[in-house]
């Protein structure tokens, strides 16, 4: 009895081992069921929710005609702003000038044993009757890229480039409107004054973004044909351009085509002039250009400021790229046109427009005008220009809708007579742009030829002529058109 009481008690003992075995694997199974379950539905609730902000985005879009809408941060207030034309950044996002194409190293021709000096020849010049290596030359500014070794006189000073008519310094890298700026600088430095531009030499390294903040007001009171004056002139210097403007219409996209494929360039369209300030626009460009391109605005970049009339001459904002460490808020002396390049204004010069490195930026609260306001130096003297403003350079037909506009009539306007319903039409602007009179009835005009006037034009302007003719020839003026008949 007593034995098959202990048989019964060893046979029981492993079934019940094998019995908590069991519920333990269903257990671990059951558990592995319920993570992959879970697991599952995360995938699941992830791709809903993606889901539903695609179709949101789309509504908004679809709601919108294709733009997207933006809230302003930073310090300027909270407004929505109507994005047209979006950000555009080519794959390729290096500096549009590059160091190894606008310098070159100048080298001297090679001369024959009986032609060499028969005294002893400085250290600078090497083995071969070589320059130094380290001499590059500035290529738009120097003469030729050769140079025959009597034409240095190297026993009194180093060589240097040979300079074309207008360039200065050693590298020949100097415009005439900076040298100028420089020596004005330097007589103010010597009395006390603050310098405007610290400097160091041209290098791959030392090259600076330009970005190029172009405030065009309201498009309707635009001149497409110098809008793209403006553009081409600068696009070859011009990192990126930032344009904004007011418009409610969707004639725009000629915007695009101007600026064509390969240029970087942000736009922004407001709804209205009271949100489109320039510190709106800055936050919002610096903001599209992380976010888009992944480019971050640097202190030593540089911020170009200009308006819808103003053209900027590209020589000395190629040579700040280069050669500026840092830049303070510099005005620009402009020559000053009206309806046409063929016409001077009396002042002959205006200041507008303003180019600064960007870490002074933040001292004028992120506003480009304010930064105007700061700039107690300029580019540019009476003789010599940065670049030109052209005032109501528009068709006739064009300058009535301005002069009508609200955000226009201020400005000093004369009509044709003083009669009850005298009124100003596009024949009364065709005798004021044919003689040369200001709208205000009163001032007269210079007149400006090609042919005698050394800054008659941007150079863009007069290489492709045919494109601007309006701008260079007085369509109204019966001698010129005479002058031309002669000379075809």
């Amino acid at each position: 009895m007593v034995r098959s009481t202990i048989l019964a008690t060893h046979t029981q003992t492993p079934a019940a081992g094998l019995g908590r075995l069991a519920i333990t694997k269903k257990l671990v199974l059951w558990l592995v069921l319920v993570l992959q379950v879970g697991f599952i539905g995360c995938i699941w609730l992830l791709q809903m929710s993606r889901g539903q902000e695609s179709q949101q985005r789309s509504a908004v879009d679809q709601s919108v005609g294709g733009r997207v809408n933006f809230v302003a941060s930073g310090e300027a207030p909270m407004e929505k702003i109507a994005l047209v034309g979006g950000t555009h950044c080519p794959h390729q996002q290096d500096n549009v000038n590059r160091y190894d194409r606008d310098f070159y190293q100048m080298k001297p021709e090679r001369l024959n044993e009986s032609h060499l000096p028969d005294y002893h020849v400085p250290a600078y010049v090497d083995a071969e009757m070589g320059l130094t290596p380290t001499l590059w030359c500035y290529r738009e500014g120097t003469i030729n890229e050769s140079q025959r070794l009597n034409d240095v006189d190297y026993l009194m000073a180093p060589p240097q480039c040979r300079c074309e008519s207008g360039w200065h310094g050693r590298d020949c890298g100097q415009p005439e409107i900076i040298w100028r700026a420089l020596m004005t600088s330097n007589r103010a430095s010597k009395r006390g004054g603050s310098t405007p531009l610290q400097l160091v030499e041209a290098s791959s390294t030392s090259l600076h973004r330009l970005f190029y903040m172009l405030e065009l007001g309201a498009w309707d009171h635009l001149s497409l044909e110098l809008l793209e004056l403006q553009i081409r002139a600068l696009i070859e210097v011009v990192d990126y351009f930032l344009i904004y403007y007011v418009s409610n219409g969707s004639k725009e996209r000629s915007l695009e085509s101007m600026l064509g494929s390969q240029t970087s360039y942000t736009l922004l369209r407001c709804s209205s002039e009271s949100n489109c300030s320039s510190s709106i626009a800055y936050s919002h460009f610096r903001r599209q250009l992380w976010q888009q391109c992944g480019v971050q605005m640097q202190a030593q970049d540089l911020l170009l400021h200009g308006d819808s009339g103003t053209v900027y001459a590209p020589a000395a904002l190629k040579f700040l790229k280069y050669y500026a460490k840092d830049v303070l808020p510099l005005k620009f002396r402009l020559k000053y046109n009206v309806y046409g390049f063929y016409w001077q204004h009396p002042k002959k010069t205006l200041l507008n427009g303003v180019i600064s490195s960007l870490g002074h930026l933040h001292s004028a609260q992120m506003d480009a005008h304010r930064l105007r306001r700061l700039a107690s130096s300029t580019l540019g003297d009476l003789n010599h220009y940065g670049g030109w403003n052209c005032e109501l350079c528009l068709p006739p037909e064009q300058i009535v809708l301005l002069l009508q506009s609200s955000s226009h009539r201020k400005l000093p306007v004369k009509l044709p007579n003083d009669t009850r319903n005298a009124h100003i039409d596009a024949n009364y602007m065709q005798q004021l742009i044919a003689n040369g009179v200001h709208i205000d009835g009163a001032t007269q005009l210079h007149r400006l030829r090609e042919q005698s006037e050394k800054y008659f034009a941007p150079e863009e302007a007069l290489l492709h002529s045919s494109q601007y003719g309006q701008l260079l020839v007085n369509l109204y003026d019966v001698d010129v058109l005479e002058d031309l008949q002669d000379e075809d």
